[in-house]
């Protein structure tokens, strides 16, 4: 074969193998894919692998179908309470109908346009319905969850899921800084002198609970001691008299030394009596 030949041949063997290369294309794991004829949507392909289309005729378009992440610009806000907030956020999101999304927004430059403007509304009408206390204390995450929820019901209708919301930023005018800071520690030293006095309240009702019962106690303690008295004191002298009863004389005179050693005090008793006085009878005999 002279390469004159060989030329003729090769050409049409070239050309078949560049239609075959221009029909074939491959979708990814990661990616959801369009056919398009002259801009007219023809089918959607969502699965990986090796497919085949008209060439010169029709074009693909693909599409990632991972989560996207997009900053979206800081926005100023005037929250419930008059206060002027910039508020920087974070989103998250996946193109859930390819068709639609080429339809609406055609690219994610498009999309990333569309949720910019979403968020700017959406999220100045929830804020300016909080206070800043809300937006600086746990109740963030759920006015980032509101924000994110209702950002979804709108992306919809691009073919959009919001995954995902945060109020990454909050950044507070100077002019309020010192204002709003001074009045957060006032209302948390309010808080802890209420749990002071709470404290100081129990305290007190632990202490007089405490005085009531011991004086209970004590009063019940005393009655308890003056029967056992009186009752030990009733039997010393019903046996004594039992047994001065048998010898008159003796009792009185062991009473009588009784109240010798009871009243005669060598240092500091001085007694002046008559010798016939009868508090000395058996000390005269």
């Amino acid at each position: 074969m002279n390469p004159k030949s060989l030329i003729v041949f090769a050409i049409p063997v070239l050309v078949v193998f560049g239609i075959l290369l221009g029909s074939l294309f491959v979708v990814q794991q990661t990616q959801q894919t369009l056919v398009l004829e002259f801009g007219k949507l023809i089918r959607v392909i969502k699965e990986p692998g090796l497919y085949v289309k008209i060439p010169f005729l029709q074009n693909v378009r693909g599409y990632d179908n991972r989560i996207l992440d997009f900053d979206l610009s800081a926005i100023p806000a005037t929250l419930a309470d008059q206060k002027r907030l910039l508020v920087d956020t974070f989103a998250r999101y996946r193109i859930v109908d390819p068709a639609l999304f080429y339809r609406t927004v055609m690219n994610e430059e498009g999309a990333e346009q569309r949720l910019r403007i979403l968020n700017q509304s959406i999220a100045l009408s929830v804020l300016g319905q909080v206070k800043l206390t809300d937006v600086l204390s746990p109740k963030r995450a759920e006015i980032s969850r509101t924000i994110r929820d209702q950002m979804n019901i709108a992306a919809k209708a691009f073919g959009i899921e919001v995954v995902d919301l945060q109020l990454r930023g909050t950044d507070l005018p100077t002019a309020n800084s010192e204002a709003i800071f001074n009045r957060m520690i006032s209302a948390r030293k309010q808080e802890a002198q209420e749990f002071r006095s709470r404290g100081d309240e129990a305290a007190q009702e632990i202490k007089a609970t405490a005085d009531k019962e011991r004086t209970i106690i004590l009063a019940e303690a005393t009655k308890q001691s003056e029967i056992i008295r009186g009752q030990g004191d009733a039997y010393v002298t019903e046996k004594a008299a039992s047994i001065y009863g048998k010898d008159i004389h003796f009792y009185d005179f062991y009473r009588s030394l009784n109240a010798y050693r009871a009243a005669l005090n060598p240092e500091t008793t001085t007694f002046i009596l008559s010798p016939k006085d009868n508090f000395f009878k058996y000390l005269n005999r």
